[in-house]
């Protein structure tokens, strides 16, 4: 049962490292594949070995069938303990390696080397751990063999304590509610593998190797090879690795879900917007065709007029305004053209105070007689493309205004700038009218708009949500019908 649903921990996280290619998901990954290395050589010799309740016989193989066919697999000893300190000695590093890559301490962030001096331990564990390196240094030598289990068993101890310390702070340091959401479904994941590995780490490789001397001691510690135990212990030990294999499971699910939705939404937008585009340009090519052929026809009535006798002053200065009028028309298609073809955006170190008194400027040429709250808990500086963000902050001030007038009823406009861990924070926070699920997947479509088409094109969010990212961040929302909505524009954080 436990390897079933190793088996889906792995496939979730593989999923996961195709949707969201990041380091922190070849660390998930890295964790998912090393237990599930560890626990099958653990799971291996237990079979082999024999002398365990019927209980976990069923918990770890499902059935006997299953049980005779891994005792009876042609493998040596040696690899199996191999086996086994692979999946041990990784699993510490790249649980390590995911909690410095979280942490925003700076004396960890700066030391790009702490990753390097992370793989000491491991790479020398799993060097000394070589069948033949190791009874090379162990040969009738049990004081050393017991200063290798023991130092290995203690510098696995230390790499899960500072895990756990890194990602318990960081959590606590966490200040807004939607950033804590993601990272709690990290931290559950994390902390229902890392269960798991505790139940299981302490059967050293050396056990194994020395599967027929009697010169070592290694029945303390390793519950599960101990037939004496009750049947409560059994059920305890049972519910603890379900329960955390379901609970990482679970959370590593909806972290997947959402990044996968949220990518497949992305796709799909994009897609939408450059068959817009390519409508777009096709339409100023047609268009510009016509008037090409509309200046041809100008220059002949020109002509025309220019050999009559009779005085057509009049008619030439009308005329002469139509020439005039097709030139404007062709300059600005092409203008548009060039905006369709290639948007750029010129990002300069600008702070925040600006952006949010240029948006609330422009807010104010609109509605002069509403007020927005603003609080400014950090004016870092960002760098930005000053006219562009301030035109997507200035968006979702007058949809939360637009939100806050369709409820009928007095309601706040809030623009709030924060500092969160990587990132530089714009919040846009109303208390009007909310989002239903089916507004929410639909309203960073170019072109879909809940409002009058008439005076609305759709293109508002999706324009937002353009220029975060091209400022190398990103746009979130949380959103509740009848209670209002909250827009976050996430921004890199610039260092001067």
């Amino acid at each position: 049962m436990l390897i079933l649903l190793m088996f889906f921990l792995v496939v979730a996280t593989i999923l996961l490292l195709i949707v969201k290619r990041n380091r922190e998901s070849v660390w998930l990954l890295g964790m998912c594949l090393s237990l599930a290395v560890n626990l099958t050589g653990v799971f291996t010799y237990i079979a082999k070995k024999g002398g365990i309740s019927r209980e976990l016989q069923e918990f770890f193989f499902l059935n006997g069938t299953i049980k005779t066919k891994i005792q009876y697999m042609l493998l040596t000893l040696d690899q199996l303990g191999y086996i086994i300190a692979l999946g041990r000695y990784l699993f510490p590093l790249f649980l390590l390696l995911l909690a410095m890559k979280y942490s925003m301490i700076p004396w960890i962030r700066r030391n790009r080397w702490l990753n390097m001096a992370v793989l000491v331990c491991p790479v020398l564990s799993l060097v000394i751990y070589m069948p033949d390196v190791f009874k090379a240094l162990t040969d009738k030598r049990v004081f050393v063999q017991q200063v290798i289990v023991d130092a290995s068993l203690l510098w696995i101890t230390i790499y899960v304590v500072l895990s756990f310390g890194l990602l318990i702070i960081e959590f606590f340091s966490i200040t807004m509610k939607f950033c804590k959401k993601q990272f709690v479904q990290i931290i559950v994941f994390v902390f229902s593998l890392s269960i798991l590995y505790l139940l299981y780490y302490r059967q050293d490789p050396a056990q194994i190797y020395k599967f027929y001397y009697d010169d070592f001691i290694w029945k303390n510690g390793i519950y599960y090879m101990n037939a004496t135990l009750p049947v409560r212990a059994y059920v305890a030990i049972i519910v603890l690795n379900v329960v955390g294999c379901i609970l990482g499971f679970a959370s590593l699910l909806k972290y997947t879900q959402s990044n996968f939705v949220e990518t497949k939404e992305e796709f799909m937008m994009q897609n939408k917007f450059d068959t817009a585009s390519i409508g777009a340009s096709v339409f100023v090519h047609s268009i510009k065709n016509q008037l090409l052929a509309n200046r041809v026809i100008n220059k002949r009535i020109m002509q025309l007029y220019e050999n009559e006798t009779l005085d057509t002053e009049k008619l030439k200065e009308y005329v002469e305004l139509l020439s005039e009028h097709n030139e404007t028309m062709l300059n600005r298609l092409d203008e548009l053209y060039r905006s369709v073809k290639s948007n750029q955006l010129y990002l300069v170190p600008t702070k925040l105070e600006q952006i949010a008194d240029c948006a609330v400027e422009r807010f104010h040429s609109k509605y002069p007689d509403e007020t927005v709250q603003i609080k400014l808990n950090t004016n870092a500086v960002v760098l930005a493309d000053k006219t562009h963000l301030c035109e997507a902050v200035y968006n979702l001030l007058v949809n939360a205004q637009e939100s806050v007038n369709a409820t009928g009823r007095s309601g706040e406009v809030h623009l709030e700038t924060h500092s969160e861990r990587l990132y530089t924070v714009i919040e846009v926070r109303d208390n009007g009218t909310g989002m239903n699920k089916q507004v929410m997947k639909k309203m960073f479509e170019p072109f879909y708009s809940s409002k009058n088409s008439n005076y609305n094109w759709g293109m508002g969010l999706y324009y937002v949500r353009a220029i975060a990212r091209g400022h190398f961040g990103s746009l979130r929302y949380e959103s509740r019908e009848g209670e209002g909505s909250s827009f976050y524009i996430l921004l890199p954080k610039y260092k001067e």
